[in-house]
């Protein structure tokens, strides 16, 4: 089967986990959330832009944003959420009309989080002062959410907000010195931590517009792995960071595939299934891409 036949294939049996409004869960016959349905409308216009399954989607996630600009994490679960930037970056690709980009824009540039100066140095070598963003508000930053608010908000032409650079620095303070991220700390009681594959993937994403030592070292890394990587979510953001930030011609559809194939639907996660679809849409133009 040619790679455009299996994309469509791959299409139609993701599609059948929509539920009827449009939005996608994380598992078959869970409910809905946001983050899915934020990866379904990129994957779509990545593949298949002109399915009317991008609009509904959009539908459904413009109902998630909340009067502050934040969007929720689901239809049952209304705080404001770590998957804004995610939402907003779908909408804003989607070619959403209105304020919702630009008021989700402001949230997440003035989102609270909480940093201290680092009295205990022999147990965690990182600068604590440094904001980024956090995975619940008011928590300390993460390399994760971090990353995923600078692609938003860089995607849009913000990269040169402040907040945005304290994040840039955030981020090459988490690195490890072998290359690669770790969720949250490099060094943990005089000792590194180890690479794992979605912070590295997600901080690579980030930094893909001002490459460096330390990018290029998480790059080899995230390389070396190829091969390696079994899980659908774990190998999608992988395919995604390597496709974009890799050389010219880096291609991971063979391995997507492959993983596709071992992992039957009923035991792979739905969001699996649009991180691998993420993972082969072409590089240029590919919705996660921070410029050009």
């Amino acid at each position: 089967m040619d790679a455009a036949t299996w994309t469509n294939t791959a299409l139609e049996e993701l599609l059948g986990s929509l539920a009827v409004d449009g939005s996608l869960p994380y598992e078959r016959g869970w409910s809905s959330a946001t983050e899915p349905t934020a990866l379904l409308v990129m994957a779509l216009l990545a593949h298949r832009a002109a399915d009317p399954a991008v609009q509904s989607a959009c539908a459904w996630l413009a109902a998630r944003q909340r009067a502050d600009g934040f969007f929720a994490a689901s239809a049952t679960h209304g705080d404001r959420s770590w998957t804004t930037p995610l939402a907003a970056l779908a909408l804003h690709r989607a070619g959403a009309a209105g304020p919702s980009v630009q008021t989700a824009a402001e949230a997440m540039l003035a989102a609270p989080v909480h940093t201290f100066v680092n009295t205990t140095p022999w147990l965690y070598a990182t600068d604590t002062s440094i904001p980024g963003w956090p995975w619940t508000m008011a928590d300390v930053g993460f390399v994760e959410p971090t990353a995923m608010a600078m692609i938003f908000l860089k995607a849009i032409g913000r990269g040169g907000e402040s907040r945005v650079r304290q994040g840039a620095a955030l981020l090459r303070n988490r690195a490890l010195p072998g290359g690669g991220w770790n969720y949250g700390e490099a060094v943990v009681l005089g000792e590194p931590m180890y690479p794992t594959i979605v912070p590295t993937a997600l901080a690579l994403l980030a930094l893909a517009d001002e490459p460096d030592g330390t990018t290029q070292a998480a790059l080899d890394w995230l390389r070396s792995q190829r091969g390696r990587v079994r899980s659908p979510v774990s190998l999608g953001w992988a395919a995604v960071a390597a496709t974009i930030c890799g050389p010219d011609g880096e291609d991971w559809t063979t391995d997507v595939q492959a993983a596709w194939e071992a992992v039957p639907m009923h035991r792979c996660s739905v969001l699996g299934r649009v991180l691998c679809l993420l993972g082969i849409a072409p590089r240029t133009g590919h919705p996660l891409a921070v410029a050009g």
